[in-house]
C-alpha cells in the first residue's frame, strides 16, 4: 500500500494532536495554583497563568505563554516560556520576558519531560528565588550564587540587598492584581480568564462544591493533592515524578483511529 508525502504529514499531526491532549490532562491532574491550556488556534501555543501565595512573591499574578518547537514532543529543543508583562526575576530576561529553563532542562527528552515538569520549575522559581540562585556552599559555609543571570540586576539585588528586593517584588505584586481582570489580548475562546467574585453567578458553584455528592462525583482517589513546589533538585526529582506518571501519559497517547481529533484543547 502506497502513502502519499500528504498523508504521513497528516498522520504526523494526529498523532502530535493526541500527545499535546494528553499533555493537558497531565496538568490538570498534577497541579495547583497555576494553570495552562493549549490555545484554540495551535496545540503548540499555550496560555498560562500562576498565582503565588507564599513567599517573597506572594499575592502576585503572571500570565505567561508556551510556545512548542514545531516537532514536539520529538525536538529535543527546549519550549520557550514568556511571561506577558516583565518581571523582575534573576531568571527572567527584562527585555524579552523569557524565562531561563537551563537551571532545570538542558534540552527536551520526550521520555522524560512533560510539560507539567515546565510549570513546576516556574512555580519553584517563584517559591524559591533565592535557592533558584544558589549553585552550592564555600567551604566557609557561605551560599554560592550564579554568575550569570536572564536578569543581572534582579540577581545582584536578591544576593547583595534582599530588603531592597523584596521592595520591589512587592511593588510588581500589586501591579500584577491591578491587571489581573484586564480583557485578553487575544481573540482566542481558550485565553485563561480571571473574573471577580458575583455572588448573582458563583454562590450556586459554590454549593454545588460543599455538595457531598459534587465531592464524590468529582474526587479522584488515585490522584492526591499536589504539592507546592519549593525547590526543584536538578533532574533527579523530575525523574522521579516521571516514574510515577509513565503508566497514565501512555494510556493517554493510545489513539482512537476511529475519530479524527482537533489539536485545539476544549475546555
Amino acid at each position: 500500500m502506497w502513502y502519499s508525502t500528504g498523508n504521513n504529514h497528516r498522520m504526523a499531526l494526529i498523532s502530535q494532536g493526541y500527545k499535546i491532549l494528553a499533555e493537558y490532562r497531565l496538568v490538570q491532574d498534577q497541579l495547583k495554583n497555576i494553570y495552562a491550556i493549549p490555545s484554540y488556534a495551535s496545540g503548540l501555543h499555550w496560555f498560562g497563568v500562576i498565582f503565588v501565595h507564599s513567599g517573597i512573591y506572594a499575592g502576585s499574578m503572571f500570565r505567561f505563554s508556551i510556545l512548542l518547537p514545531e516537532n514536539f514532543p520529538d525536538d529535543t529543543i527546549l519550549p520557550t516560556v514568556i511571561f506577558n508583562a516583565a518581571v523582575f526575576h534573576p531568571h527572567i530576561c527584562p527585555h524579552s520576558k523569557s524565562l531561563d529553563l537551563g537551571p532545570c532542562f538542558k534540552e527536551w527528552c520526550k521520555d522524560q519531560h512533560h510539560i507539567w515538569h515546565l510549570l513546576r520549575y516556574i512555580q519553584a522559581v517563584f517559591a524559591d528565588p533565592e535557592g533558584s540562585i544558589c549553585t552550592g556552599k564555600s567551604p566557609s559555609g557561605d551560599l554560592v550564587v550564579l554568575d550569570e543571570a536572564n536578569n543581572m540586576e534582579a540577581l545582584n539585588m536578591l544576593a547583595k540587598s534582599r530588603p531592597d528586593f523584596i521592595k520591589r517584588i512587592q511593588e510588581l505584586a500589586i501591579s500584577s492584581r491591578r491587571h489581573m481582570y484586564d480583557k485578553p489580548m487575544i481573540d482566542d475562546p481558550h485565553y485563561i480568564i480571571v473574573e471577580p467574585y458575583c455572588a448573582e453567578r458563583h454562590l450556586k458553584f459554590m454549593e454545588q462544591l460543599k455538595s457531598p455528592s459534587w465531592r464524590e462525583a468529582t474526587c479522584e482517589d488515585d490522584c492526591p493533592p499536589a504539592k507546592l513546589l519549593g525547590h526543584i533538585d536538578s533532574s533527579r526529582q523530575l525523574d522521579e515524578d516521571e516514574a510515577n506518571q509513565r503508566e497514565k501519559l501512555e494510556a493517554e497517547t493510545t489513539p482512537d483511529l476511529q475519530h479524527e481529533p482537533r489539536c485545539s484543547v476544549a475546555q
